[in-house]
């Protein structure tokens, strides 16, 4: 029995390993202007990514969603001076170090990477509305302390049958608070980190409604018109962040600056869709 374990564990960190090979019809929607991510991000802010790697095209499938990873900035927050990896950071990322997100993958488990890296994917800010200053404080303190710790490769198969139909789910896991993967405090996922971090402070990403008391109209101050009940922040996905009726999209390439002159963007003719207005040029 041991060895089958040890075999299947095996078989599964080879498919991870392969799922991670990039796809190569990735579609690049902008350039992603650093000056003005960096002007206008906060810590604490989520980044989505729609990753380029085939695990990713898995992933945006399933969950019907170009957004595929998500990552927690945090700024300069492990280069200050009470932080205990102060020089280790700086050494390792120089500038970059002022613009770090904590993020988890498979192979590396839970790292700090600059954000930098991400200049050249499709990515969108998502912002926590309302969320007090010792709140967003808190979360950013609680993702940081997953550092070092495994990803849970077990969590992510999980998912892919919880977002399957019923159907075709052979996993009893389906309940709203049901754990999903290995349920240690050892292992996390990128997504469930983060929303962990949020929930623990109270902060609702994507709640289930209670829809009797919705319907019993006993609940008509709740902005969400009824009480809430939280999921299991294994269940917990990218796009739930996007979804999110309390997380504020900003929009930092062009819409942030303030300034967008769509009369004069620089089109390229083509036989396919045609040539521009004549006013635009």
């Amino acid at each position: 029995m041991g060895y089958f374990h040890k075999y299947l564990n095996r078989l599964r960190e080879y498919a991870m390993l392969k799922l991670q090979s990039k796809s190569e019809d990735y579609q690049h929607r902008i350039h992603n202007n650093l000056n003005n991510l960096f002007r206008h991000i906060r810590k604490g802010d989520v980044v989505l990514v729609e990753g380029g790697a085939q695990v990713s095209r898995i992933i945006k499938l399933l969950s019907i969603s170009r957004w595929s990873h998500v990552a927690l900035y945090v700024g300069d927050e492990l280069i200050k001076p009470r932080s205990k990896d102060r020089e280790k950071y700086l050494q390792q990322f120089g500038d970059d170090a002022h613009h770090l997100v904590i993020e988890a993958f498979s192979g590396t488990g839970v790292t700090a990477a600059p954000l930098r890296q991400y200049q050249n994917v499709n990515i969108r800010v998502c912002r926590p509305f309302g969320i007090s200053p010792d709140d967003i404080q808190r979360v950013i303190d609680e993702v940081m302390s997953n550092l070092g710790k495994k990803y849970d490769q077990q969590n992510i198969i999980d998912l892919a049958f919880f977002l399957l139909p019923d159907w075709l789910n052979f996993s009893k896991k389906r309940g709203i608070n049901a754990c999903l993967g290995d349920c240690t405090e050892f292992k996390v996922i990128c997504s469930g980190m983060i929303a962990r971090a949020f929930q623990n402070v109270g902060y609702p990403i994507s709640p289930r409604l209670n829809s009797d008391a919705a319907a019993n109209g006993s609940m008509v101050k709740s902005p969400y018109g009824a009480k809430l009940i939280m999921r299991h922040f294994s269940q917990i996905i990218p796009s739930d962040f996007d979804l999110s009726p309390n997380f504020d999209v900003i929009k930092f390439n062009i819409i942030e600056e303030g300034d967008f002159d769509y009369k004069h963007l620089p089109w390229e003719k083509s036989v396919e869709t045609g040539t521009p207005p004549d006013d635009a040029v």
